[in-house]
């Protein structure tokens, strides 16, 4: 009898590491899982000068700031603007009202300001 109480205490002590280490590891994997699929685009130079070329250059960017999540860019020519190219980075949204153009990224718009102004 207190040979098999032992042997049941060891079963339960693993059977409940096991637990521990199965749940540590979904944990993990769904963490990583979610860093690497946050739909997060790589904010770099490229990335930046594309914007501004579909908002028709430095010189048709008036100015820039951010309203709830989304980058409100004032242009002086809305012609100018590639609201097609915009819609392949900023697939939550491009909304055009007046001389405004708001994009929704799925990312930080104030690092994306940030970066546009720098370079005007």
């Amino acid at each position: 009898m207190l040979l098999l109480t032992i042997s049941t205490k060891y079963v339960v002590i693993i059977s409940a590491i096991l637990a521990v280490v199965v749940l540590l590891s979904i944990i993990a994997t769904v963490v990583l899982v979610k860093k690497k699929n946050n739909g997060h685009v790589k904010v770099d130079d490229t990335f930046i000068e594309n914007i501004m070329a579909w908002l028709g250059g430095k010189d048709n960017i008036i100015s820039l700031n951010v309203d709830n999540a989304r980058l409100k860019v004032e242009v002086k020519d809305l012609d100018k603007v590639l609201a097609d190219k915009l819609h392949t980075v900023s697939e939550k949204g491009v909304f055009i009202t007046g001389n405004y153009v708001k994009l929704l990224f799925k990312y930080d718009s104030k690092l994306i300001m940030k970066e546009i102004s720098k370079r005007l």
